[in-house]
């Protein structure tokens, strides 16, 4: 079956991307003002802001902004370390949603969707360096380890969508999972 060894090592490797891949997929809600998703204690939502209707030339269409919104009610700070990938680490470490709106329209420089970030995290490191003088000296240096989302915060973006006239935006919320660390 498996004359040649790169045809093995191509069917290992189909195998192995194929098992691992559901483990990073995103999980997709429907949301709508009012009914955020919720996931693991945290509340993914979206309110309207503001909301006008435009006649251009011979379209009508409605102008909504958005508040898009990430909080945490879990009870527990949560903390998002980078990934590792076969490539380094992953590409945006610190998303925590990305919103997409179904329905718009995309025309005047508006946006289709929006994604809200976690804050990024420091730790401090104290390292004892030789002075000009030959003094040892203690220095601090605040070194990334991650993103964080405090218990009670709440973090935001605003997009602008253009949806037809007479329809509301129709927002779906793709989710990335926080995995609990202890």
């Amino acid at each position: 079956m498996f004359s040649h060894p790169w045809r093995l090592w191509i069917a290992a490797s189909f195998y192995f991307f194929s098992q691992i891949n559901p483990i990073f997929a995103q999980t997709a809600y429907d949301v709508s003002p009012g009914q955020p998703a919720q996931l693991n204690g945290v509340e993914y939502g979206v309110e309207v802001l503001n909301e006008r209707s435009k006649d251009v030339k011979t379209e009508e269409y409605n102008r909504v902004e958005l508040g898009l919104y990430v909080a945490n009610r879990s009870g527990c700070t949560k903390l998002i370390f980078p990934r590792q990938t076969l490539f380094g680490t992953e590409s945006d470490p610190d998303l925590l949603a990305t919103f997409d709106c179904l329905n718009a329209t995309g025309k005047r420089m508006t946006s289709k969707s929006g994604t809200v970030s976690a804050r990024p995290f420091t730790i401090p490191y104290k390292q004892t360096v030789k002075s000009a003088e030959g003094k040892d000296v203690v220095t601090t240096t605040d070194v990334p380890a991650g993103f964080i989302l405090r218990n009670g915060e709440s973090i935001t973006n605003r997009i602008i969508v253009i949806v037809p006239s007479g329809e509301q935006p129709r927002l779906r919320v793709r989710i990335k999972e926080i995995v609990d660390t202890f």
